[in-house]
């Protein structure tokens, strides 16, 4: 199994029974990093850096047009420490999210009833880590399915995000790198400590396989074994393509990033193919992002 090595996201649980005069006594300790890490004060657009990591873009945009099948891709690079964009290509051109979507599911209920707590916190962080689908479709329908887009969009101030034509659809509702990496901005610098860590510490939990039994540790978690990462990713398929979208926040030594990879191919394509593209063309930011950090 991947590790996601120096993450003090190992989960450690002791368990310890004290029996003296009826005195019972669990001790739980995790060792996970929190979500109050992943606090980043860029709530304001990033700056623009025209012109940075452009091997990098080279490298990713190659990884992918090797196979063919018709790729198109996307790309946000945002160093939230510095509040600038680090890398961008094709990024405010909208695409199918899959399971990304998952995240405004998420903050619409947080938006609408706060922090959920019991067996409704264990769903959402289900739907977060796991990508359950069953439970997304739940929400979705309870809370108005297309409905928690725009509403999001209004909150956000997202430019090119909007429900898929088909109400029921939620995979195919329509982001771009650029909206996404909003998203996450938001999630770093617009919510409370309890939100944020709600939130980050379901993507920071992201098991090996998903619900529905896919290794979701492809792109950012395969690409970044070295370094802490609180990712939703996307898969599947929207009108005629298939989707590998990769996303999340990642620290390196010295900075946070925000990460959007958003990939579609021909259905013809085969899976692991397509992941593992993906995979060659986060590594290639990977390398450029990390050289020289301290």
């Amino acid at each position: 199994m991947l590790k996601q090595s120096v993450k003090t996201k190992v989960r450690v649980g002791i368990a310890a029974l004290i029996v003296a005069g009826g005195l019972f006594a669990t001790i739980a300790v995790n060792s996970g990093s929190g979500g109050s890490d992943w606090e980043a004060e860029c709530s304001s657009a990033p700056a623009e850096a025209a012109g940075k990591h452009a091997s990098a873009i080279a490298e990713a945009r190659k990884a992918l047009l090797a196979n063919g099948n018709d790729p198109r891709l996307g790309i946000e690079v945002v160093d939230l420490s510095a509040c600038a964009v680090e890398v961008s290509w094709k990024a405010d051109q909208a695409q199918p999210t899959a399971s990304v979507v998952k995240l405004l599911i998420a903050l619409d209920l947080i938006d609408g009833s706060g922090v959920p707590s019991g067996s409704e916190a264990t769903a959402v962080h289900d739907m977060l880590a796991a990508s359950d689908d069953r439970i997304a479709s739940r929400l979705w329908q309870q809370h108005g399915g297309p409905s928690i887009v725009r509403r999001q969009v209004e909150k956000l101030g997202l430019t090119h995000t909007s429900p898929a034509a088909d109400a029921g659809q939620w995979g195919s509702t329509q982001m771009s790198p650029s909206d996404v990496i909003a998203v996450y901005r938001h999630i770093t610098s617009g919510l409370s400590e309890e939100e944020r860590e709600f939130v980050t510490e379901a993507m920071e939990s992201a098991p090996r396989n998903a619900a529905d039994g896919f290794d979701q540790y492809f792109g950012i978690p395969r690409a970044f074994q070295d370094s802490d990462w609180a990712v939703k990713q996307g898969w599947g398929s929207s009108e005629g393509r298939r989707v590998f979208n990769t996303t999340g926040l990642v620290r390196t030594a010295s900075r946070i990033f925000a990460i959007a990879v958003m990939g579609t191919w021909n259905e013809t394509v085969d899976q692991t193919t397509a992941t593992t593209a993906l995979t060659a063309a986060t590594g290639a930011l990977k390398s450029s992002l990390t050289a020289g950090s301290t």
